[in-house]
């Protein structure tokens, strides 16, 4: 049974969770169960002030999440080398105290806490590779704390910075590993157990200088992948374009093209007749979460008869019923449907009214629904390089462009004078869980598959502004709107026929 003990010392309280079976006798200590610190807050609260304490220390987060509120104690330190994890710093951010010490809380906190008057003071020895900051782009501690993926290109990169950096950071999802060893591997899961990163995927780049190394431990890396499945954890191999081209080329027959060319004829007609089902199953998948949400369902219905071409008709008449009112109430719905869900996105006089999700790779939901179903239509979702309470330069979200015009497939109206001449059009709506957000468009083109509009940050202004020239100047219309090297902008993402993107910037409104 789980148990917070709290040892009176030289005029410190050190809380911990712990479990009955380090029971001590001792005057100085106190053991609450959870369920008599629920049922008995008030008799906790007084014996707790009864002792005149200056300061109380906390050996873990755990402990401070239960009796946080029931301390009165004005000074608080953290006896724990990671950051305060956004849990614990949203309950901080509510208590009546002066002093925080602890390794690293970003900036934002920081502020919010100063306003109020408490001194923070860190406790920490930080410090990175120059190599590893350039690589993943780190400006400060703060981006250190919210990024989701980095990467490392050596052994000794990962040896030297990746324990630091566990420490520090509070949302890592994602490693990409450019170097392989199986004693890199196992010091890296080590150091996820250690540090309690759970969901956390692993992707090793396979490349000429590791294939080798990888092939021998194939059987290894299944097993160790299948053994921490359960924890939302993967190890998946990522095949370098140079590499695979080099080796496939090697490989493949006039055999083997004749058998591909059979194959991909069968392919189409599967394609073909397998189409029409999956955009009624997403269809019905949308209906289904209208009513899982106890949301009243547009007018619209399904239409597959949606041309796939760039060519569309005038919009300037078609209006959509909203079909998901009260949009902030359906969060703690849609989050039991789906913990993925990070948004809300509406454009105006097109079918895109969605929840947007996101996980830790931009593969996942191009074939798979918000119910985790596996259909061709996939879902709306944001990079899983952003982040989402505490926004990046560029926001990239993406969807499938369907016939049926579900998902992205009407962001094609969007390059209809009829409906960029609307001004009403030209402000989306982009909401995180805790806050409503409009967009402003500014650019709206076609362009070739590319990767250059992608980018999610910026090491200086001036590249970011560089960078919102550039994307003005491929647009349809010019919008007249303004973009400062302080903004932050909004990238809707589709396909646009063979081998092309249509793209829509909008910039974060005051």
């Amino acid at each position: 049974m789980k148990v917070i003990k709290i040892e009176l010392k030289n005029n410190n309280y050190y809380v911990l969770e712990t479990d009955t079976k380090s029971f001590i006798e001792d005057e100085n200590v106190l053991y609450f169960s959870l369920n008599y610190l629920k049922l008995n807050k008030e008799n906790v609260k007084k014996v707790l002030a009864s002792h005149e304490v200056e300061r109380v220390v906390y050996l873990d987060f755990e402990s401070f999440l239960v009796m946080g509120e029931l301390m009165s104690v004005k000074k608080i330190k953290f006896d724990i080398d990671k950051s305060l994890t956004r849990k614990v710093l949203d309950k901080l951010i509510m208590l009546d105290i002066n002093r925080v010490e602890c390794y690293f809380m970003p900036s934002d906190y920081v502020h919010e806490l100063s306003k109020k008057k408490v001194v923070i003071n860190f406790n920490n020895d930080m410090k990175f590779d120059k190599d590893f900051i350039l690589n993943n782009n780190f400006k400060n501690l703060k981006s250190i704390y919210y990024r989701k993926k980095i990467s490392f290109y050596t052994e000794e990169e990962v040896k030297k910075n990746l324990r630091g950096f566990l420490k520090v950071n509070n949302s890592l999802k994602l490693i990409d590993l450019y170097v392989y060893s199986k004693d890199i591997i196992e010091y890296i899961i080590i150091e996820l157990d250690t540090y309690k990163f759970k969901n956390v995927s692993i992707f090793i780049h396979q490349n000429a200088s590791n294939a080798l190394e990888i092939r021998k431990d194939v059987e290894y890396l299944r097993k160790l992948n299948k053994k921490y499945s359960n924890e939302d954890r993967e190890i998946r191999f990522i095949y370098e374009e140079e590499y695979f081209n080099n080796r496939i080329f090697k490989e493949l027959t006039i055999n083997g093209f004749k058998i591909c060319m059979i194959f991909l004829m069968y392919a189409a007609l599967f394609i073909t007749i397998s189409s029409k089902y999956h955009e009624y199953i997403n269809y019905l998948n949308l209906r289904k979460l209208e009513k899982d949400i106890e949301l009243t369902p547009s007018i619209d219905e399904v239409d597959d008869t949606t041309s796939d071409s760039d060519n569309i008709e005038d919009t300037s008449t078609t209006i959509y019923i909203n079909k998901y009112q009260n949009i902030p109430t359906t969060y703690d719905k849609l989050l039991t449907i789906n913990k993925d869900v990070v948004g809300w996105l509406k454009v105006n006089n097109t079918k895109i009214n969605y929840p947007v999700t996101q996980t830790n790779n931009n593969e996942y939901y191009l074939s798979h629904d918000i119910y985790g179903n596996q259909v061709r239509t996939g879902w709306v979702f944001m990079d899983y390089r952003n982040g989402i309470k505490e926004l990046d330069k560029n926001t990239i979200i993406y969807g499938h462009n369907l016939k049926s015009g579900y998902m992205f497939g009407e962001l094609l109206n969007t390059t209809s004078s009829s409906w960029y001449k609307n001004q009403d059009n030209l402000v989306i709506t982009f909401n995180s869980l805790d806050k409503e957000m409009k967009w402003k468009v500014f650019s709206i083109y076609r362009v070739d598959n590319t990767s250059e509009y992608l980018k999610t940050s910026f090491s200086l202004d001036e590249e970011f502004l560089e960078f919102v020239s550039d994307i003005k100047s491929k647009s349809i219309n010019d919008f007249n709107v303004e973009v400062t090297s302080t903004d932050k902008i909004l990238t809707l993402s589709t396909c646009s026929g063979i081998n092309r993107r249509l793209v829509v910037h909008a910039v974060l409104m005051s």
